[in-house]
């Protein structure tokens, strides 16, 4: 068995497809090529921790066709009303929820902000325009070819961010904090 880690699908959503410039024709291809990328990578056993903006309400017909076991962190796109079908077949996990995989600890959050300062921490909503952050990882599809990332590239990056990485990696924000 296997664990992954994911966030931001956004299935069927025209918006994401053009403002996070996805290379697709439209949000169907889009679609099919997010249940295909998933499918390719995860199998029926293993677990996929999805951390938040799955889709759509009419896209929640893709969950069933989507391979493994998923638990789901909501995200700022997933109403209440979203969140209840998908409780129906994944489990939901509050933000902050600090998960140990493989005797590797994680803190789960939907937008990086929301992290504890101190905890290596896995992140998403922000798409494509930050990957790292100075103790996190974005395991957002738009930043890992439009697919789930497994433990080991996650333990790989976080071998990176916490001790090769130096300073100059780490832009300083508008308002001088660091990032």
């Amino acid at each position: 068995m296997t664990t992954f880690f994911t966030a931001d699908t956004h299935f069927g959503h025209q918006r994401t497809l053009e403002f996070s410039r996805r290379p697709f024709a439209d949000v169907a291809a889009m679609d099919a090529a997010l249940t295909a990328n998933w499918n390719s990578v995860v199998k029926t056993e293993d677990t996929v921790y999805h951390l938040g903006d799955f889709g759509s309400a009419e896209s929640l017909r893709y969950l069933d066709s989507l391979h493994g076991r998923i638990i789901f962190l909501p995200g700022n796109y997933d109403t209440p009303d979203l969140v209840e079908v998908i409780a129906r077949r994944c489990q939901i996990i509050e933000p902050n929820t600090v998960v140990e995989v493989e005797g590797n600890r994680f803190q789960l959050v939907h937008e990086p902000e929301e992290a504890t300062p101190g905890e290596f921490f896995l992140f998403g909503h922000v798409h494509q325009l930050q990957m790292i952050k100075r103790n996190g990882l974005n395991v957002g599809v738009d930043c890992h070819f439009f697919r789930p990332i497994d433990l080991q590239v996650v333990l790989f990056y976080q071998n990176a961010i916490l001790h090769l990485y130096d300073d100059n990696v780490f832009m300083e924000r508008v308002g001088g904090g660091k990032g």
